[in-house]
């Protein structure tokens, strides 16, 4: 009885063992899968809070038996999402190369391929250069975009006639330092139309700050058409009467060259070739003006004015084409010029001061002339006139004094080495004084 309770109480405890075993494991593989299953979320929620690059090995490190899923997808769905972004990259370099390069095709016609580019070819913008076309609007369009930039050059090539109408090239709003480059011929229309009723000028430079008027080309005013039109005498100054013979003998009246080239009645009103107004440091040199209609070169209320190494051409018989009129300017120099004209090589009306002369050769013409002044009663000053080393030939005077009045302190121990074959100083009007050499 003993013997069967033993067996019997040693049965029941194995038989409860293992009841308490397998049930110990069940417990333990319940907590492991729930384990895992809580810790995948963990790092999921984590990876989402904390961005992708936190989520690398967080729950790959506490895997206990090596389980089958060492790599869980949201690691491998988190780093492809920069990958996918690069495609959108390239559309921001669509816009850097158009602003990068220079723009191939200007902005305006007749830039040169350089933005930063400060010349400007009258045949970029239009110009034919055949001298049939009227080139005037290409002109126009050079100076409008030279005018914008400082220190900028319209350039007139050479080996090309340009016929060009009445034209001012004018500020005020104009950059400073302007350069004219002419180096070809620009000619004046023969037909009447483009003069209109009273233009007092050809080409014109107004206001300007700093403009230089250079190269080696010509002005041809072709106003041989206007001169015949017009008296030989001067209405206020019959000149022909004080010419002082060169030889024996003197013509009544010289011929008038006839060499009509023009088309229709000119207008009464003949223009100046080259006018400068109202503008500071204007230089002049280089250039050849002939056939003026008028005077050939105009200086208007300028302040500091260089001309040097100029050419002016006329015939000696062409009426009123002075070659360099000076009115209301101060400060000007005039050297190494040669002046042939039918009238004065220089005049030099009121409002004149500080103006230099010297090594230039005047003739033929009627020489350097101050005045007419004070006509009805009118005050005029002119002041500091500076006369030398001038070469005169075939002129009516050597260098004279116009005025309507009586002419007080006057100085003329300042004019002085002159070659000239007439009378050296004349003053006409008020008083008359002659210095025969």
């Amino acid at each position: 009885m003993s013997g069967i309770s033993f067996r019997s109480l040693t049965f029941m405890f194995l038989i409860a063992f293992l009841v308490w075993v397998s049930s110990i494991e069940t417990c333990i593989a319940r907590r492991g899968k729930h384990w895992r299953q809580s810790r995948y979320a963990a790092a999921a929620s984590l990876s989402k809070k904390k961005g992708k690059s936190h989520g690398y090995g967080s729950g790959h490190h506490n895997y206990h038996n090596g389980g089958s899923k060492p790599k869980a997808p949201p690691y491998k769905t988190t780093p492809s999402s920069p990958k996918t972004k690069p495609p959108p990259a390239p559309s921001p370099p669509i816009p850097k190369p158009k602003k990068g390069v220079p723009s191939t095709p200007p902005p305006q016609k007749g830039y040169s391929h350089s933005q930063q580019s400060n010349v400007f070819d009258v045949l970029h913008f239009g110009a034919k250069g055949d001298g049939k076309t009227d080139d005037t609007k290409a002109f126009q369009a050079a100076w409008a975009a030279a005018c914008k930039m400082e220190s900028s050059t319209v350039v007139v090539p050479s080996e090309f006639v340009f016929l060009v109408g009445p034209i001012s090239f004018s500020g005020p709003y104009c950059q400073a330092n302007i350069v004219f480059q002419l180096d070809g011929t620009i000619i004046a229309p023969t037909d009447s139309q483009p003069w209109g009723k009273a233009i007092l000028q050809w080409l014109e430079f107004t206001k300007l700050r700093g403009i230089t008027v250079q190269g080696k080309g010509i002005i041809d005013g072709r106003g041989s058409g206007w001169w015949q039109d017009a008296p030989y005498e001067d209405p206020y100054d019959d000149e022909r009467k004080l010419i002082i013979p060169l030889n024996s003998t003197v013509q009544e009246r010289p011929p008038m060259p006839v060499r009509y080239e023009l088309s229709g009645k000119m207008p009464s009103i003949k223009p100046t070739a080259l006018r400068f107004y109202g503008s500071l440091n204007v230089t002049v040199t280089g250039i050849t003006i002939q056939n003026s209609p008028q005077c050939h070169l105009k200086f208007d209320n300028c302040m500091v004015v260089v001309v040097h190494d100029i050419t002016v051409s006329s015939p000696g018989d062409s009426p009123n084409t002075d070659g360099i009129h000076l009115q209301n300017s101060k400060d000007v120099l005039i050297h190494g010029s040669s002046l042939a004209c039918g009238d004065d090589c220089v005049s030099i009306q009121t409002g004149c001061s500080n103006v230099y002369i010297h090594n230039v050769i005047c003739g033929p013409g009627h020489g350097i002339s101050i005045g007419s002044l004070g006509k009805d009663n009118t005050k005029a000053c002119v002041s500091n006139i500076t006369v030398r080393d001038i070469v005169m030939h075939n002129t009516m005077n050597g260098v004279r004094i116009k005025t309507w009045q009586v002419t007080y302190n006057l100085h003329t121990h300042m004019i002085k080495n002159s070659s000239s074959d007439t009378a050296l100083v004349r003053i006409e009007k008020g008083l008359l004084k002659k210095a025969k050499i």
